[in-house]
This record gives C-alpha cells, sequence and structure tokens, in this order.
C-alpha cells in the first residue's frame, strides 16, 4: 500500500508538471504571435500614413536631372537614402545607387516632413536621348512608391 502511494504521488506530480510545461508552451505561442500582429499593424498603419509624390522632374544637362519628392502623407519620411530610386526609359527602369559612380542619386535631406520637398539630384553616365520618355521612381522604406514620367526637350 505504501508503494502505491507513493507511485501515485509521483505520477499526480508529473502531471501536474506536465500540465504546466503545455500551459507555458501556450501561452509563449500565444505571446509570438500577438507581438507579431502588433509587429504587422505598425508597419501597416505607418504606410497608410506613408504617402510621397514627385512632383516634377526635368534635366538640367544631357547627364544630370533633378527630381523633387514631396512629403503628402501625414507622417514624415526619415532616412530618404535608404529609399531605393529607379531611373530609365518609360517602362525599363533600373534602380540606381546612392552617392555612388554614376549613374547614381542624391537628396538635399535625409527626414522629409509632411509638405516638404526634398530635391533628389541624379547624375547619368549615358547622355540621355531628346524626345525620348523617361520614368523616376523612388520607393520609400515602406514600399510607398511615387513615379514621375517626363520627356527630354
Amino acid at each position: 500500500m505504501p508503494g502505491e502511494a507513493v507511485s501515485e504521488a509521483i505520477l499526480i506530480i508529473a502531471g501536474v508538471i506536465m500540465i504546466g510545461v503545455l500551459a507555458g508552451a501556450i501561452y509563449l505561442s500565444i505571446s509570438y504571435i500577438g507581438s507579431a500582429m502588433d509587429a504587422s499593424y505598425l508597419a501597416g498603419s505607418q504606410r497608410l500614413l506613408t504617402d510621397v509624390q514627385i512632383v516634377f522632374a526635368t534635366n538640367t544637362t544631357s547627364t544630370t536631372l533633378y527630381a523633387y519628392l514631396q512629403n503628402i502623407g501625414e507622417e514624415p519620411v526619415y532616412n530618404l537614402q535608404l529609399g531605393t530610386l529607379y531611373f530609365g526609359l518609360e517602362n525599363q527602369q533600373q534602380p540606381i545607387g546612392y552617392n555612388s559612380p554614376a549613374p547614381s542619386w542624391t537628396v538635399n535631406t535625409q527626414v522629409l516632413n509632411p509638405g516638404s520637398t526634398a530635391t533628389i539630384t541624379i547624375t547619368l553616365s549615358q547622355p540621355l536621348v531628346k524626345g525620348s520618355y523617361y520614368t523616376v521612381m523612388y520607393v520609400t522604406q515602406n514600399g510607398v512608391q511615387a513615379e514621375y514620367t517626363f520627356q527630354v526637350v
């Protein structure tokens, strides 16, 4: 009899420990899911509040052009240099490196506050072709994009 009582006590303790481990694992999984949902919600809300447009783009020489990027959203856009700029003939744009050998681009500010405009300078390795249509497209870090097509005259 005393041996059976000890065996039952050990089994009850083991069962309680297993239930505790299982409950902890379930709680941890739910916590991870909640954190992921919070991060997704934050990223989505920032994307909804971010909006930019290229209001104008023109060339000043055959290898230099300016594009004016305006923040029409409700949140500042930080680290503009970490965005991606595409440039090329219409429907043939290629990514261009930031502050690298031509073709490259630079921007006059790192933070674009709501309502303000940044000047993007694009330096090309090949001259623009007169009469051709070119497209400039800027994509922010969170995926919001703006593009502008112009004709070289």
